[in-house]
């Protein structure tokens, strides 16, 4: 329901605190943003923070260098959390007496009455936009409709993914109408890579393994390919998608080593044959059913194997379930 959380806003006069995941992507950011600009015009002691700093391709947005860095040394009356399963998704301590939920991820923690959660929404944006167009339409402007297209184009891959349907297209009419420009989201977004990301993706695809007859695909970014090409771990945004390109491919999964050498972020993709979901939440995470993730500890030979295998089971579930 949209009318608690807008009349829970509308009443709070002390200071309010977004913020999003770690790691941000363009719907966390364009979430937090959007909804961030909307509260300043109307009025409210607002703060916008997360841990990381803003990645490259998302430098473009209005204001995003008014964005903090978390953990903030003091206590919120309120903190509005978007595009994340639970707080602890921020990888810091959130000090607020409330915190409100805005999401479309599969699972997760309710951590107020005035959550806003829709399972297989397009995007976070797209229901940052559904909250500010019930509380006040005319407020939307050429920045908030930017931010919140934003998310709309990098969480539907550009309108290609199965979340994309004609509620997606229908608020991207309307965030168009209030002034976001398609093509120049796009170029930034897509379009002014920097050579260190292309070197980078050289490296990482000379590691693509094809398994299971090659329904699975695994790809790795060792730490040292980021130091040998003088380049960040954001720079890897969207390479999981060139494993899941290949024909035949039902999940695709991308390998990210952390500076300790012993942690893997993992992100999973799928083409809508497999959820993906469950095989990141089998493993401690979540997502999507197309658009999934975790954190693993390990070896590299030993995180590669059970990833591989649990992806494997996973895949055999759903031949045997045909059969029947």
């Amino acid at each position: 329901m949209i009318v608690p959380i807008v009349e829970r806003l509308k009443r709070e006069e002390r200071q309010i605190l977004i913020f999003t995941h770690e790691n941000p992507d363009g719907d966390g950011i364009g979430s937090m943003l959007g909804l961030y600009l909307f509260l300043k015009k109307k009025g409210k002691d607002v703060v916008a923070g997360m841990k990381d700093s803003v990645p490259y391709i998302y430098n473009f947005l209005p204001k995003c260098e008014e964005i903090q860095k978390l953990p903030i040394d003091r206590k919120f009356e309120i903190a509005i959390l978007v595009d994340a399963a639970s707080k602890s998704r921020a990888g810091v301590d959130i000090n607020a007496k409330e915190v409100i939920r805005i999401d479309h991820h599969i699972g997760g923690s309710f951590e107020s009455p005035y959550d806003y959660i829709e399972v297989g929404c397009p995007s976070t944006t797209y229901l940052v936009g559904e909250i500010l167009r019930h509380w006040d339409e005319e407020e939307i402007d050429q920045e908030i409709a930017t931010c919140l297209y934003t998310g709309l184009i990098t969480d539907t891959g550009s309108f290609r993914y199965n979340n994309t349907n004609n509620r997606t297209f229908e608020m991207a009419e309307f965030l168009v109408s209030k002034g976001a420009d398609p093509f120049h989201i796009s170029k930034m977004i897509f379009e002014r890579n920097k050579l260190s990301t292309l070197l980078l993706l050289q490296k990482s695809l000379s590691t693509l393994e094809l398994h299971c007859g090659g329904r699975i695909t695994l790809m790795t970014v060792f730490r040292d390919f980021l130091r040998e090409v003088g380049a960040v771990e954001e720079e890897t945004e969207g390479f999981v998608n060139f494993a899941r390109s290949i024909e035949g491919v039902e999940v695709a999964i991308l390998m990210i080593q952390k500076e300790d050498h012993y942690t893997w972020r993992v992100s999973l993709r799928g083409k809508g044959e497999i959820n993906v979901q469950q095989i990141a939440s089998s493993l401690g995470g979540g997502g999507h059913k197309d658009a999934a993730g975790c954190r693993l500890r390990g070896e590299y030979s030993e995180v590669k194997n059970r990833l591989i295998e649990t992806s494997k089971k996973f895949l055999k579930q759903k031949k045997e379930a045909l059969v029947v």
